[in-house]
């Protein structure tokens, strides 16, 4: 799932306009069309905030080995560096504000 329809799906369970969705998200409606049209990505703390609100769970039968050997095998090459960044930009959010994630 995109971090897209991880918005969108989050804004069309709300009921909600959008204006009123995005100011849920603290962010203006221009904003949370472009986090929907994929002219903007959205920020880890949207796209945990859109996960929250809709229910989306990880799986909890991932294992930090299977995550870590499928990064491994998966993103390993220089093309992949920016996802590789990425990921590691998420865990940094996660772990400093582990307090703040629903957990299901």
């Amino acid at each position: 799932m995109e971090p897209k329809d991880i918005v969108c799906t989050a804004w069309q369970n709300s009921g909600s306009s959008q204006v009123r969705f995005a100011a849920l998200l603290s962010k203006s409606q221009p904003m949370l069309s472009k986090y929907i049209s994929c002219d903007a990505v959205p920020p880890v703390e949207v796209i945990i905030l859109c996960m929250n609100k809709c229910g989306f769970r990880l799986s909890p039968n991932i294992s930090a080995t299977a995550l870590f050997a499928r990064i491994l095998k998966e993103l390993s090459g220089d093309v992949f560096a920016d996802a590789r960044l990425a990921i590691n930009q998420i865990l940094d959010y996660i772990a400093g504000h582990s307090d703040r994630i629903v957990r299901h």
